[in-house]
């Protein structure tokens, strides 16, 4: 088994990402027992020689822990799965260990197991010592061996990149990360920062058809920017708000009489029943399926390389400059005559991109900056120099965070909105007592993405209960009304009752209710609930939209969550999101839209 013609010898100085990707104890395990069942067979009979652990390994089994490779049943056990194996031990990971490290005690060049478990080691910043040790155990390689690797790998990251970068069908992507270097004790008489600002990046490559000659715009989008100097004013587009975003995708009539966000709330009241209301109610769940699609980005493996970390600190637009051309001299792209005296006949080894945009992506202040940068070289008398070929992306994870601080703006910024038995944070203390400190000052994405999950669900499974007590007062409960086994018809019909009247908007209409009448007279509790459950159905929609690509439900969203902002105070992000929407449906050509 230790010969090389089985594979398992890996040489550090040639490690490729293809050998460490197609890596599989899985493989390897069935591969063991196939050369050497006698072998295979003594060492599952050992480690499976205490009958009650035998006992065990079949309850976990039965359990569904996921393990890894095969075993041997001992005679006169009672359990036999197929071929006498249970899943357990066909997926256990102690045998093909065990005979690595007898493998590499034979030939310490049978090493493969040792080489990617000392590689994943590094990734985990492993201190050097505990390597050390693992390697004297046989179970990684040593860290000489492991520098050898990672510095194979590098070289063949650099050319992946290259290679990408040169076709131009790539987006760069970049963000800031921070590492705190503690070199040395700090005193009164002398401190040093010890926090060192770096910016790391990845190569993302273009699919679904895309092709360069979608991306040769560069010169007309500068003849139509507002940044040109020499711009005609009659080639600039006019000025587009958020107004204009709010039909791109025009709505149909449907014969439920429920609009397309209707359809959706609808279907969340459905599956908010199925998966968490009576047990009874879970045979209709397969049946309730997904929404429509709006405009639904097929889904494909998207090959992408990361790029050398840089020390560049981008929290400035001139770190933005250094970050961007690093960027592009990694990629092999640029301005074949940069830096060239015109009578020489000598050109940069670049790919030419002065006719093609390039997209970029990051978060919202990486965009402010480099739409500072752009500004800045607007007179540049090159597009290489203007930066003209940029396009930047809005990052939609960003936005999603965005939304979820809107949402707490709206419920939970003000101490004297709490009071109230209706309020976000009453609700939130019913199931996080002890962290309603936190959720109400500073709860950050996490949490608070779970607030509103857990919160919504639980306002819409009330309002299941409340509607259905309304009809028959014999059901007060979810469980009365399960009882009485309804049909999958009437359940939805009560659904598009939800839908329609316990959610702000459309018959549920917050303004009629409150010119209809008086302040004393008003069920403020209610119009506090139908707006909550408004505005984190949005949220919910836009997360279901940006996990199954459907770009379009996204861009329906768009307007909505562009008034939440500027109600909450986010005016950046509301005129960005407007500039970045209409620039892609009224100036982009139809190719990069």
């Amino acid at each position: 088994m230790s010969h090389k013609s089985n594979g398992w010898h890996f040489g550090a100085l040639r490690a490729s990402e293809a050998k460490l990707t197609d890596f599989r104890i899985e493989d390897m395990a069935k591969k063991m027992k196939a050369m050497a069942p006698e072998l295979w067979a003594m060492l599952g009979l050992m480690l499976s020689a205490n009958h009650m652990r035998w006992e065990e390994d079949r309850e976990a089994d039965d359990d569904g822990d996921i393990t890894m490779a095969d075993g041997y049943a001992p005679p006169g056990t009672e359990h036999v799965a197929d071929d006498g194996l249970t899943k357990h031990q066909q997926r256990s990971g102690n045998m093909p260990l065990i005979l690595f490290i007898m493998m590499q005690g034979t030939n310490q060049r049978c090493n493969a197991l040792e080489s990617v478990f000392g590689v994943f080691l590094h990734s985990t910043n492993t201190p050097q010592k505990v390597i050390d040790a693992l390697a004297h155990m046989g179970v990684s390689i040593s860290v000489d061996a492991i520098h050898n690797a990672v510095r194979a790998l590098s070289i063949e990251t650099h050319a992946t990149i290259r290679e990408m970068g040169r076709t131009l069908l790539v987006v760069y992507a970049y963000d800031n990360f921070d590492i705190d270097f503690k070199t040395h004790k700090p005193t009164f008489e002398k401190t040093k920062d010890t926090l060192t600002h770096l910016t790391s990046s990845t190569l993302i490559g273009l699919e679904h058809g895309v092709t360069k000659e979608d991306l040769r715009c560069s010169d007309m989008l500068w003849e139509r920017s507002h940044l040109n100097p020499d711009a005609d004013p009659s080639d600039v587009p006019a000025q587009r708000s958020v107004a204009d975003l709010e039909n791109l995708h025009p709505e149909v009539d449907h014969p439920s009489g429920l609009t397309r966000r209707q359809r959706y709330i609808k279907w969340k009241f459905l599956e908010d029943l199925y998966e968490h209301g009576p047990e009874c109610f879970r045979e209709f769940a397969k049946d309730n399926g997904l929404p429509e699609w709006v405009e639904k980005v097929p889904v494909v493996k998207m090959r992408h390389a990361p790029a050398r970390a840089m020390d560049i600190n981008q929290s400035k637009v001139a770190g933005n400059i250094d970050a961007i051309a690093n960027l592009m001299a990694q990629g092999g792209v640029g301005d074949p005559m940069e830096g060239i005296e015109p009578e020489s006949r000598e050109l940069n080894d670049v790919e030419d991109m002065r006719e093609f945009v390039i997209l970029w992506h990051g978060d919202l202040g990486t965009g402010e900056r480099v739409l500072g940068l752009r500004e800045q070289r607007a007179i540049e008398a090159t597009a290489y120099r203007r930066y003209q070929h940029i396009i930047f992306l809005i990052g939609l994870f960003h936005l999603k965070m965005a939304c979820a601080d809107a949402i707490w703006r709206i419920f939970l910024r003000n101490k004297e909105d709490r009071d109230d038995p209706s309020s976000l944070l009453h609700i939130v203390s019913q199931f996080r007592d002890r962290e309603t400190g936190t959720i109400g000052s500073d709860p950050g994405f996490r949490r608070m993405h779970e607030v509103i999950q857990i919160t919504g669900t639980a306002l819409r499974l009330d309002a299941w209960r409340t509607e259905l007590q309304h009809r028959n007062p014999a059901w007060s409960t979810l469980e009365d009304f399960s009882a009485t086994m309804p049909t999958r018809e009437s359940i939805e019909e009560v659904a598009n009752h939800l839908a329609m009247h316990y959610v702000a908007g459309y018959e549920a209409n917050i303004f009629e209710m409150r010119t209809e009448h008086d302040l004393d007279e008003r069920d403020g509790q209610r119009e506090n609930i139908l707006l909550m459950q408004q505005y984190f159905l949005l949220y919910e929609e836009i997360t279901f939209a940006m996990n199954y690509g459907d770009i379009g439900r996204l861009e329906t969203l768009w307007p909505a969550w562009i008034y939440l902002f500027k109600a909450t105070g986010k005016h950046k992000y509301a005129s960005h999101m407007t500039t970045f929407m209409t620039d892609i449906h009224f100036v982009y050509p139809e190719g990069l839209k």
